[in-house]
């Protein structure tokens, strides 16, 4: 599998990752340990070589799960994490990578990321921390995540963000406008998250699908009344241009994002064996130019209707309202 450089780090990543939110077992409804261990065993052997996860997966179940899944395999992988944002005072920093690394069943993170910027801890002794770490040798690299230009710009003055891990996908277009061109211009590679729109691009969801108890989906922006629906139909919109390439519509939402410039490499989730078998069929293969337009007709609608709605989780929101000052 192509591997790609995580902006101006030394970090190689295989062109796709695997993220792990989904066997936490908290916001997509139940998971099934086993078969997430399985999943991890299966993307190795098929080449995924980058594996993201976070303290905040399920209270550290996620860890949990990729640290036994890892036993014996840590070599074969480049290993991501991310601290909370509640956790990043200094001293709190150490202390969340610490229980990272014992859930992970390891001495070290590849790439270690500031999972939401706060408005209650400055962004400079957090950086500061966390390039300690890196001179000591407990984590590679550093990333951010869900930081807009100015919070980027912010984190650089204290220390050298390697990696931003921001959410984009044909029907989630933020970083586009400014953040992709400022992180190509200065060297910082991207991971985003969400590469298949929680499931939206996926093609199995309908109008009528009922949710399982604890998924949590229908909380965000694309999920909400009328976004939903016109959503799905562009993803119908895509479905004869996935056809003409003998590919699944899964295939096609990565395909379209791995050849996006500045893109290093984008995560996906999966919840069984199946699933990370299709995604890793998403590369390796080219979509022509003309059908790149005919995915932008289709999908730019709907990301123009709520691209004014804020983040995708509503995190700012509730973060405002704890914080008023």
């Amino acid at each position: 599998m192509e591997q790609r450089r995580l902006g101006n780090s030394d970090v190689l990543v295989s062109v796709i990752g695997l993220g792990t939110w989904e066997m936490s077992g908290a916001f997509w409804g139940a998971a099934d340990d086993e078969e997430s261990v399985r999943v991890v065993h299966r993307a190795l052997e098929l080449g995924v070589t980058l594996i993201d996860t976070a303290e905040m997966y399920g209270e550290g179940h996620s860890e949990e799960v990729l640290g036994r899944a890892l036993a014996g395999r840590r070599d074969q992988v480049v290993l991501a994490s991310k601290v909370a944002p509640d956790h990043l005072d200094p001293s709190a920093i150490e202390a969340a990578l610490e229980g990272s690394l014992a859930r992970l069943g390891t001495d070290h993170l590849d790439v270690y990321f500031i999972h939401w910027p706060s408005l209650e801890f400055p962004i400079g002794p957090a950086m500061e921390k966390l390039e300690q770490l890196r001179a000591q040798g407990r984590i590679r690299a550093i990333g951010v995540s869900n930081f807009s230009v100015p919070r980027l710009q912010e984190a650089g003055r204290h220390g050298v963000v390697d990696v931003l891990q921001p959410p984009y996908n044909a029907l989630w277009r933020e970083i586009e406008a400014e953040i992709l061109p400022y992180c190509r211009e200065h060297g910082i590679g991207v991971m985003p998250y969400s590469g298949l729109a929680q499931g939206l691009l996926t093609g199995t969801l309908r109008p009528d699908t009922a949710f399982a108890e604890g998924d949590r989906r229908q909380t965000t922006v694309l999920f909400q009344p009328g976004t939903y629906e016109r959503a799905l139909a562009a993803v119908e919109r895509l479905r004869p241009i996935a056809e003409r390439y003998g590919r699944s519509l899964p295939q096609l939402a990565i395909a379209w994002l791995t050849s996006r410039t500045g893109v290093s490499s984008p995560l996906l989730g999966a919840r069984t064996v199946a699933e990370i078998e299709d995604n890793v069929a998403g590369v390796g293969w080219t979509i022509e130019p003309d059908d790149l337009v005919a995915i932008d007709k289709a999908t730019l609608p709907v990301w123009e209707e709520i691209k004014e709605q804020g983040d995708m989780f509503g995190y700012w929101v509730r973060a405002r309202a704890a914080h008023p000052h």
